[in-house]
């Protein structure tokens, strides 16, 4: 099965990055090094959840040795080997530590062979799409799904930023600002790319990759989680497999409403197959775990670490060191995304707490030595705000039952995740037989429902929370699920129930996976969307124009499009595909702030107005070095505004032209 997995994984590497893949994939292992020691004594080094958090968190303290030695001034390949040395050997002090010290049930070459099989579905879930992420045609036009754009997109410009090693980095949208956003997932391809042991290997080929590798631990933390409550091969591998590409039923009700309006089902190509709630609806919505691979690797990966350190929380007994250990997970939780980080927190307190007195344990020797989790999940904080990414955030959140939330909320849960809510439900049933080790599943239901329903981004975002929430409760349902099929299918009766049961679910929540994974992977969708086309074309013109930016331009040039008329397609192609960061810019990814609506609203003053020397003023107001005009300015401000720049030297002068696209700077 090993052998199986290297060979799935190898057929998405090979086709995206040849050779430089394969070395890629061979550094990301050893900057997850350090970190085995560390899962070894959480967990074992005969247990494959000792190797898949070990593998995590070395990810997170080389992130943070990388963080070091741009701080102490030793952004090379060279400052970044040396931190990465010291880390090794600073790691090695846990080898000392021969029993695990979260004690796990035995595991299995059956179990490491279910594994295997489960982890595939990574490769065969992400493999098209990242295939046709940026694919070229015979014209040279290179493609990208809109789906990409909110996230992928976005992560390039942040590595690409983040390569410069100026931290905090500088804002992509709002040059002259920090940027305030969770980049820690970023810093390990940023210190590849920097460190030029790949000069073959661009930004977004390496994000495939990491995200690739990624979401290869995600998954199989979420089946280690699983395999907790229930410790043997099928039961867990199936409600992760039924998680995975069955977990929601829009993807049937969409062909169910095109065949009841006389409507071809090819209809599906221009829906949001896995928004179904919201589109149709108008209510909250949850990404399957699917879109976590492809575009949120982020959260996925503060996930992956909010299970391990629930692994910790289901222990009846814990010493001091294996809590801070687990609050160590917490802290990378934290950093990683701190909004989720803090979910799974109190997720943790929750479990530790109620565990204890519904299990009628001595209180204060079950839960005092989890204090040291608490400490570490501060020290993560305090990462976090010493790196300035919370700024902004204050304020922010608002609690209530309003909102889409009031909208047909029951309809949207049984939507958007009954295929895996009705096991998880039905083990509930009982709640007397549930494993002791499933309150922190428990408490992530109550937790996930409870942000899912009652929080929100005020205004700028009223669904992120509902994402977020739905993150949790699909990395942590599969372990209540795998309960109740394992209860189920105990007698000769009920296997074939729990056969009848599963292939229901199948065949009620697949359809939402395959219809997304399609979509995700069409590039040759050329109709418009609600506000922005399906598929993204970057000409060869423009790919030229962004060329000559990267070599032409100085690496801190700030270079302004206007993003006001441009909406979700090409909101940040210059910091993505040119970068350089804007002066002003309206990011879909990040939380909305005043500053970039009304920088937005003088940048598009610059390019509107017919006076020269008023948008002279503006460009140097903004400290704008470069202006760039293609098509969309163009049409959206006429002739006579954008003439202003090719008949006024002594403002603005020409420095490149195509066919489409010209540059222009700004005389100082």
């Amino acid at each position: 099965m090993a052998g199986s997995l290297c060979t799935a994984v190898g057929l998405v590497v090979w086709p995206l990055a040849g050779p430089a893949g394969l070395l890629y994939l061979l550094v990301l292992t050893l900057a997850t090094m350090p970190g085995w020691p560390v899962g070894w004594a959480l967990f074992g080094r005969q247990h494959a959840a000792g190797w898949i958090a070990g593998s995590l968190m070395g990810y997170f303290l080389s992130a943070l040795a990388v963080w070091a030695a741009a701080r102490l001034g030793g952004a090379s390949g060279v400052g970044f080997t040396f931190a990465w040395l010291v880390l090794c050997a600073g790691a090695a002090w846990f080898l000392r530590i021969r029993e695990p010290m979260i004690a796990l049930p035995s595991w299995s070459r059956r179990d490491t062979a279910g594994l295997f099989v489960v982890l595939i579905l990574v490769p065969a879930l992400v493999g098209s799409p990242f295939l046709n992420l940026g694919a070229q045609d015979h014209e040279g036009v290179r493609h990208y799904r809109a789906y990409f754009t909110a996230d992928f997109f976005w992560h390039v410009a942040l590595t690409d930023e983040l390569i410069r090693f100026n931290l905090p980095p500088a804002n992509p949208y709002a040059a002259d600002l920090a940027l305030n956003y969770y980049w820690t997932y970023f810093l390990v391809p940023a210190a590849i790319l920097k460190a030029d042991v790949l000069p073959t290997l661009d930004v977004e080929t390496a994000i495939k990759l990491n995200h690739l590798c990624a979401g290869l631990l995600f998954v199989g933390m979420i089946l280690i989680s699983a395999w907790r409550l229930v410790p043997r091969l099928w039961p867990p591998a199936v409600a992760v497999v039924l998680t995975l590409v069955a977990a929601s039923a829009e993807g049937t009700y969409a062909l169910w409403d095109l065949h009841s309006r006389g409507l071809p089902l090819s209809g599906f190509r221009t829906l949001n197959v896995d928004a179904i709630t919201h589109w149709f609806l108008n209510g909250l919505t949850i990404d399957g775990l699917p879109r976590s691979l492809w575009y949120t690797p982020q959260h996925a990966m503060a996930c992956s670490f909010g299970l391990i350190a629930l692994l910790a929380a289901g222990s009846a007994r814990i010493s001091l060191g294996g809590a801070m250990l687990a609050g160590a997970a917490l802290a990378g939780a934290v950093a990683l995304s701190p909004f989720l980080g803090g979910a799974f927190c109190l997720i943790y307190g929750v479990a530790v707490v109620v565990g204890a007195i519904v299990y009628r344990r001595p209180f204060v020797r079950t839960v005092g030595p989890h204090a040291g989790a608490a400490l570490m999940a501060l020290v993560g904080l305090g990462w976090c705000v010493s790196n300035q990414m919370l700024e902004g955030a204050r304020g922010v959140l608002q609690v209530g039952f309003t909102g889409h939330a009031e909208i047909a909320p029951i309809l949207t849960a049984v939507l958007a995740i009954g295929p895996v809510l009705l096991p998880a439900l039905m083990a509930l049933a009982r709640p007397w037989r549930l494993p002791e080790a499933s309150m922190p599943a428990v408490a992530a239901l109550l937790v996930g429902l409870g942000l899912f329903y009652f929080v929100s981004i005020a205004e700028t975002d009223p669904i992120w929370v509902a994402w977020r929430a739905g993150q949790i409760l699909l990395v942590t349902l599969p372990g209540l699920g795998a309960v109740f099929i394992a209860q189920l299918s105990a007698r000769p009766v009920g296997r074939a129930a729990c056969g009848l049961l599963v292939t229901a679910l199948l065949a009620i929540g697949l359809p939402t996976t395959l219809l997304d994974w399609y979509n995700a992977q069409d590039i040759t969708n050329r109709e418009m969307g609600p506000g922005f086309p399906w598929t993204v074309r970057i000409t060869p013109a423009q790919q030229a124009a962004f060329e000559w930016i990267q070599q032409q331009t100085p690496e801190d040039a700030v270079v302004q499009m206007d993003t006001s008329v441009r909406g979700r397609a090409s909101w940040t192609h210059i910091p993505t595909f040119a970068r350089r960061p804007m002066a002003a810019g309206l990011p879909i990814s990040l939380v909305t702030m005043p500053y970039y609506q009304t920088r937005s609203q003088s940048v598009r003053e610059l390019y509107g107005t017919t006076d020269p020397r008023r948008a002279w003023t503006i460009a140097r107001t903004l400290k704008i070095d470069y202006i760039y005009v293609d098509d969309v300015e163009r049409k959206a401000f006429g002739a006579s505004a954008i003439a202003k720049f090719d008949r006024n030297s002594a403002q603005f002068m020409l420095m490149y032209r195509n066919a489409d696209v010209a540059i222009y700077a700004v005389a100082d």
